[in-house]
């Protein structure tokens, strides 16, 4: 509504890329090239899911990526976590304070989350370890009841679960912008506080710039960055 306000225009269209041609930038979308002398890029980043069945259907009925958004919701409850880094054992270590029961489904027969995080969980009691396996389905019809899990020292069998908390990694939605703005090696596009990319008058805001934590909070300041950076830039040309 503030935007709307202001009379900014509202263009919908996939974003294909963008070029640098001096005092102007050129985004490529699929409705055809615009041109500005600043451009903010915030188009985040994106969980990555498992692809099972009852994943999308489930989602938001008992199926999270976030434990520390949903967690409150499965007090005395149990739930299951997916993953073995660092995300997944935090995840596992909060809901271990007020869910009844945690399961950790991991693939390997190691974690990759550090080793302090690791000792910290497995110093809790109401926290089972799933070692060598995979989650085949999600199962429920309204909310989530059980997840069918397959593994290696167990085979095939069925958890009985509330919540199931998926922490398999999160994926930037920059791949429109690499090889013209330089990203690290998971894809982030590389910018600090001020949210300066390597290209100049190209700024990238939220989830998608390289930064330690990704919540909205530390969204919602870039932004402010992002638009005090563009300020600066067009001021001193």
């Amino acid at each position: 509504e503030h935007a709307e306000k202001m009379e900014t225009e509202f263009m919908e269209a996939d974003v294909e890329g963008i070029e640098d041609c001096g005092e102007y930038k050129t985004v490529l979308t699929a409705e055809g090239p615009r041109e500005a002398r600043a451009v903010i890029i915030a188009s985040g980043a994106t969980h990555s899911h498992l692809g099972v069945p009852g994943e999308a259907e489930l989602s938001g009925m008992g199926v999270s990526y976030c434990a520390t958004c949903d967690g409150a919701f499965f007090r005395g409850k149990t739930v299951a976590v997916v993953g073995g880094g660092d995300v997944a054992v935090e995840d596992a270590i909060f809901l271990a304070r007020t869910c009844k029961k945690v399961y950790l489904i991991h693939r390997r027969d190691s974690l990759r989350a550090a080793h302090s995080l690791q000792k910290s969980m497995m110093a809790l009691e109401n926290v089972e370890i799933c070692w060598n396996s995979v989650v085949e389905c999600i199962n429920g019809e309204e909310s989530v009841r059980s997840v069918t899990v397959s593994g290696r020292d167990h085979g095939r069998r069925e958890l009985d679960v509330q919540g199931v908390f998926i922490a398999v990694g999160i994926r930037p939605n920059s791949e429109c912008f690499i090889g013209n703005i330089a990203a690290d090696e998971r894809g982030y596009l590389i910018a600090e506080e001020d949210c300066a990319t390597s290209m100049p008058g190209v700024f990238a805001a939220g989830d998608i710039r390289t930064k330690k934590l990704r919540q909205i909070v530390t969204a919602v300041a870039d932004g402010a960055n992002a638009v005090e950076g563009v300020q600066e830039y067009l001021m001193e040309r």
